[in-house]
C-alpha cells in the first residue's frame, strides 16, 4: 500500500473502501454478503456499450474496476482528497457541478453508500437507464441511535425505505427490487468501537437532522454503557443494516387508468 492509501485509509476507512486498523475485527453476514450483491448487479448491468456515473466515487475503487468492460464512466465526489483519478469534485447537489456532467448519457447509475439521486443528476440519465444504489445504516441504526440520543425525537409514519422510493417516484424512477441485509460487526474493545466511531460516522448524519458526531467527552458513558450490555466471546456486537435498490428511469404511473381525452366525434 502507498502511503497516500494509508493516510487515506487511517482518515476514511471503510467509508472510502480503504481497510485501516479501525475496522470491525470480525464481521458476520453468515452467507448473505451485500457487497457480493452489489458487485452482481453492476457486472449483470455492466455492458461494453454502458456509459456509467458513479455518484459518490470516493476513491474510485469501483470505477476503476468498471471502466476496464464499459464504453466510458464518469465519477463526482464531494472530497477533493479522495479523488486520485481525473474525475469532478463536487456535491451532487449543486446544479452547477452537476452541469459539468454530460445530459442524457448514462445508462447505468452507481451509489454505493454515496448519496441519494438528486434531480440535477436525474437528467444525465437515459431513459429506461438502471440505478444501483445501497443504503448503509448510520450511527442512528438500531441500536446505536437510542443509547447515543441521535433517533428522532418523534416517530414517523413513512420508513426510510418508503420515503426514497415516494421521492424517487415523483423523479421518474422505478423499483426492480430492493433487498434488505442484517449482519454484525465485533470490535475488540472500548477504544477500538470508539476510533471506529471518530472514523466513520463522523461523517454521517440524519436526512432530517444536522450532523451528530461522536463526541468522546460526551459520549463515552454511553459506549461504556452499550459495551457493558453488548460484549460477546467474539467481541463487542454492532447489529448493521444494509439495502440495496434496483430502479429503472420510466414514466412512473400512479394509477392504472388512461387519463388521454377520448377523441371528439366530428359528427357532433
Amino acid at each position: 500500500m502507498f502511503d497516500f492509501d494509508r493516510e487515506l485509509a487511517q482518515r476514511y476507512g471503510a467509508f472510502a473502501s480503504h481497510p485501516s486498523s479501525v475496522a470491525p475485527a470480525l464481521v458476520e453476514y453468515y452467507g448473505e454478503n451485500p457487497a457480493v450483491e452489489v458487485d452482481r448487479l453492476l457486472d449483470r448491468y455492466a455492458t461494453p456499450e454502458s456509459s456509467v456515473l458513479d455518484i459518490g466515487c470516493g476513491a474510485g475503487h469501483i470505477l476503476c474496476r468498471l471502466a476496464v468492460r464499459v464504453k466510458a464512466i464518469w465519477g463526482i465526489d464531494l472530497d477533493e482528497e479522495l479523488l486520485n483519478v481525473t474525475l469532478i469534485h463536487g456535491d451532487t447537489a449543486d446544479p452547477e457541478k452537476t452541469a459539468l456532467l454530460p445530459e442524457a448519457t448514462f445508462d447505468l447509475a452507481l451509489t454505493r453508500r454515496g448519496p441519494n439521486l438528486s434531480p440535477y443528476l436525474m437528467c444525465t440519465l437515459r431513459e429506461g437507464a438502471m440505478v444501483v444504489q445501497e443504503l448503509v445504516s448510520n450511527f442512528d441504526g438500531y441500536p446505536l441511535g437510542e443509547i447515543f440520543g441521535r433517533r428522532p425525537y418523534a416517530p414517523y409514519n413513512y420508513t426510510d425505505q418508503q420515503v426514497i422510493l415516494s421521492n424517487y417516484a415523483e423523479q421518474g424512477l422505478f423499483p426492480v427490487s430492493c433487498k434488505e441485509y442484517f449482519y454484525e460487526e465485533y470490535f475488540r474493545d472500548n477504544d477500538h468501537l470508539e476510533q471506529y466511531l471518530i472514523q466513520v460516522h463522523a461523517m454521517s448524519k440524519n436526512w432530517r437532522l444536522p450532523p451528530k458526531p461522536y463526541v468522546p467527552a460526551i459520549d463515552r458513558a454511553a459506549l461504556d454503557l452499550y459495551v457493558r450490555y453488548r460484549t460477546t466471546p467474539k467481541g463487542i456486537c454492532v447489529l448493521r443494516q444494509r439495502k440495496i435498490f434496483v430502479l429503472r428511469k420510466t414514466v412512473v404511473s400512479y394509477y392504472p387508468i388512461d387519463t388521454t381525452p377520448a377523441p371528439s366525434d366530428g359528427n357532433k
